[in-house]
């Protein structure tokens, strides 16, 4: 793998992660509660007691968190979809040059 394509992947993983981000608190904030057997919703925090912390506020920010998800989804598919452009135009140029390349000997 070139370093080019090695720098759109790993742009391509950082929008797919900065994009998540916000569903990946709520899945995580989610699989806690339900460990610890607390209640969870949108509609208040709830005391949820870990090692004597009470964990609820935590919890519930990073369940409200996840109303991020409308505005970074969004917005990662089209970053993403930006990418893709540009790698699919960058390689077209680089194998037209290769080929001119070829051509000339």
């Amino acid at each position: 793998m070139s370093k080019q394509n090695l720098g759109f992947l790993l742009g391509a993983i950082a929008i797919v992660l900065v994009a998540g981000a916000p569903v990946i608190s709520v899945f995580t904030a989610s699989a806690i509660a339900s460990s610890l057997g607390c209640t969870l919703n949108e509609g208040d925090a709830h005391p949820c007691l870990f090692h004597g912390f009470d964990l609820g506020e935590t919890l519930y920010g990073m369940a409200v968190v996840g109303w991020f998800a409308l505005g970074t989804l969004p917005l990662g598919a089209i970053a993403l979809a930006v990418l893709l452009l540009a790698w699919i135009i960058v390689t077209i140029q680089d194998r037209r040059r290769a080929k001119a390349g070829r051509d000339r000997l």
